[in-house]
């Protein structure tokens, strides 16, 4: 995060900056659940029979299981690089409305007949570690629809820095800072980047399955493609000095983020929308 927090800030006029963060902070609001919500990450490998069309069967599949309906959504992350913070693993995010009824959904899962046998079937195309859950809970200030509507495919570009704390900081002070970087992120100029962020506090339990990863908080970033990512990180290098400059106080970051293709899975809102891989 270090590396697009930098050089200089572009002073824009005042009044513009104002109108149009209020706007859109209107906008959010009305519209916008920012959580926290419990999210668990499962670390997943791909087996010898992963194609997109025996991916998209399995996630098919996987639709047609009871679902618990306290799941808010589910993604998919596909690494662009070999060396990541987090290792190789692709990754399956469940979003839930809390840890309660996450734990409960689990329970009731691996007693399903169903799952076990759609586990089975699938395993050679996708093996993940149920198990190994990595909890966190998420922070998203800004909605997902504010700089544009998703890709019907499901399809997003996202990239993950792993945080750590600086100086005795602590959670809330995360928190805190939240407003002013959202207050800036929503007088920028990223119209039809679909752009948006969320923020991961770890509460990973020793079980999991990437506990040894040091991390206090993740911050996740997403857009609409590649190409609409590289324009948020301009804007950041171009108009976030100061922004940074308060960041820089209380967290620190790895200098290169780990980059995916990424897919919504699931929605609760939409139950009959699928993926296209």
């Amino acid at each position: 995060m270090q590396k697009i927090y930098k050089i200089c800030l572009s002073f824009l006029i005042f009044g513009l900056i104002v109108s149009c963060a209020e706007e859109k902070e209107i906008y959010s609001d009305q519209d916008h659940e920012r959580g926290p919500f419990y999210v668990e990450f499962v670390s997943c490998v791909k087996g010898n029979e992963f194609s997109k069309a025996n991916l998209s069967n399995m996630m098919d599949a996987w639709r047609n299981l009871p679902i618990a309906k306290e799941l808010r959504g589910s993604y998919l992350y596909d690494p662009l690089e070999e060396v990541n913070a987090f290792g190789p693993s692709m990754w399956w995010e469940l979003e839930w409305q809390s840890k309660t009824s996450a734990d409960l959904a689990w329970e009731n899962w691996s007693e399903n007949e169903e799952v076990i046998s759609w586990s089975e079937t699938y395993q050679n195309v996708m093996l993940c570690d149920g198990e190994g859950r990595n909890a966190w809970d998420i922070l998203i200030p800004v909605a997902s629809s504010t700089f544009g509507e998703p890709n019907q495919s499901g399809y997003f570009y996202s990239q993950y820095w792993t945080c750590s704390y600086r100086d005795g900081a602590e959670k809330k002070d995360i928190e805190n800072f939240l407003k002013l970087h959202s207050e800036t992120i929503l007088s920028s100029e990223l119209e039809g980047t679909g752009y948006h962020y969320g923020v991961y506090f770890d509460r990973r339990s020793n079980e999991a399955s990437h506990s040894d990863v040091q991390a206090n908080f993740v911050w996740g970033e997403w857009a609409l493609s590649q190409e609409a990512m590289e324009i948020q990180n301009e804007n950041f290098t171009n108009n976030f000095q100061k922004v940074f400059e308060e960041f820089n106080k209380i967290g620190i970051c790895q200098e290169e983020p780990d980059i995916f293709n990424s897919w919504m899975l699931y929605s609760q809102n939409n139950l009959d929308y699928a993926p296209n891989f």
